[in-house]
């Protein structure tokens, strides 16, 4: 027989009763966590640019450039085709103060279809037209930390590209990196022409000419009278006519008009017998002369220290003005895709003037001087690709490069538009991303009349392929 005593029994009520208060406290603790609402789950959305360039080691490099915190008016020689000038305070943060820190601008620029292609920037605007590029650039602004930027609207950059024409044509467009298309913007393009040959004559003008040395048409004057003491002024000086023909005469009076430029007209006048009536005049425009040696060394030390500081400044011009134009030529030269040893009759017709193209910046992105331009291919062919063992091609990426117009249009469903007559490249990348070309101009067997055509394609190994060198394989030298 068992027995429990009082304490026992009263010790497992205890128990039991905790028991039942844990079970209480769980079935309410899980009841208030059914109740609980779901969390909401925030999903990001990734946006997706349509620049892609079709390979990536041959897109334009960024040019990063990084401003202090308190810059003055800049210039920014960015390439020979293109400067870049910033404002003072141009910047300002996401709550429009002005940004404090370094600033940190990264800029690509694209003056060539060559370029733009490789860049994977779409031209497009519909199916039967794309934009003419007169200049196209990438440009987008942060602080040194990383932290947005915007352009104050009083602030605005400016762009400068060297143009390749005159035409009056070209607008302002933006490209929305997310949907690829364009859209013209108000910002401000002007086309300029330089003054820089005018201004450098205009200084030369007001710089005497150097002394020059006699020759035996120079001839000296005197006083054997001293009825001119005047004339004293220009002892051991010589003067050189202009026209570098004999000039004067033995006179009884000469007089000396100081002109422009470093001539004088020298008046010779004789007169009759009693000096009432003048028997003969003449004048002759001159350049002051001195004998070969010391004479002529003297005179040279004393022009040179008379007129050091604009004879500095004429020299300093002609610098600046040979490396601006040098510079020029080299930007049309890549524009027009030629070489720097082809077409000099080109380069010459383009040296006449330097002309300029601006534009106003007001925000960053891919920004563009352009013209809506109507595809000319009046031949449009089913196309198949092989390279040069004969082997089938895959391309993708494809599109034709137009030399003569300076455009770049795309090839849709595998036909492939073009125009026989223009210098045009068909270019694609294959599927082990290799570049593929051909000059369609130099096909032989190909027509309007046909219906489709197999295009030999050159495809050039990865170890070939840079920035530097795509120009010079896909046209080369002459």
């Amino acid at each position: 027989m068992t027995s429990t005593s009082p304490q026992s029994k009263q010790k497992t009520s205890t128990t039991k009763r905790v028991t039942r208060l844990l079970l209480l406290l769980l079935l309410i603790g899980v009841g208030l966590w059914l109740m609980k609402p779901e969390a909401a789950v925030v999903v990001e959305e990734t946006i997706v640019s349509v620049v892609v360039p079709p390979l990536a080691s041959l897109a334009t490099p960024v040019m990063r450039i990084e401003l202090p915190a308190a810059h003055a008016d800049t210039v920014l020689v960015l390439s020979a085709s293109s400067s870049l000038s910033i404002p003072q305070g141009a910047f300002v943060d996401a709550a429009g103060e002005e940004v404090t820190e370094a600033v940190v601008i990264e800029y690509r620029e694209f003056m060539t279809p060559i370029e733009t292609y490789f860049s994977g920037i779409p031209m497009a605007l519909d199916s039967n037209r794309v934009l003419k590029s007169a200049g196209m650039v990438e440009i987008y602004g942060t602080t040194a930390s990383g932290a947005p930027l915007s352009i104050r609207e009083d602030r605005a950059l400016g762009l400068e590209f060297a143009s390749v024409d005159r035409d009056e044509g070209y607008t302002a467009w933006a490209l929305d990196t997310v949907s690829g298309s364009w859209s013209e913007v108000p910002l401000e393009t002007e086309l300029v022409e330089s003054s820089e040959l005018e201004e450098l004559q205009a200084l030369e003008d007001r710089i005497p000419p150097p002394p020059r040395e006699a020759t035996s048409y120079s001839f000296s004057i005197g006083d054997d009278t001293g009825g001119q003491p005047e004339l004293a002024e220009f002892e051991h000086i010589f003067f050189e006519p202009v026209n570098g023909e004999p000039c004067g005469f033995t006179a009884t009076q000469i007089d000396v008009f100081p002109r422009a430029k470093g001539v004088y007209d020298v008046r010779f006048i004789g007169h009759e017998y009693g000096y009432k009536k003048i028997a003969r005049e003449e004048t002759c425009s001159c350049y002051l002369a001195f004998e070969k040696g010391e004479s002529y060394s003297q005179a040279l030390k004393q022009y040179q220290k008379k007129n050091r500081k604009m004879l500095a400044k004429r020299e300093r011009e002609k610098e600046r003005i040979q490396r601006a134009w040098d510079r020029h030529l080299r930007a049309l030269t890549k524009q027009q895709m030629l070489l720097e040893e082809g077409s000099q009759a080109w380069r010459q017709r383009s040296a006449e003037k330097r002309v300029m193209r601006t534009l106003e910046v007001l925000a960053f992105g891919v920004l563009n001087i352009d013209k809506p331009f109507a595809i000319d291919a009046p031949v449009e062919l089913m196309a198949t690709f092989e390279n040069a063992q004969g082997a089938p091609l895959e391309l993708t990426n494809l599109k034709i490069i137009d030399m003569d117009s300076r455009v770049l249009y795309p090839c849709a469903s595998k036909r492939v538009p073009f125009n026989p007559n223009q210098r045009q490249l068909l270019i694609g990348v294959t599927a082990d991303q290799q570049l593929a070309y051909v000059d369609i101009r130099a096909l032989s067997g190909i027509s309007g009349d046909l219906e489709s055509f197999t295009f030999p394609m050159t495809v050039v190994p990865q170890e070939e392929l840079t920035v530097d060198a795509i120009t010079d394989i896909l046209i080369p030298p002459a």
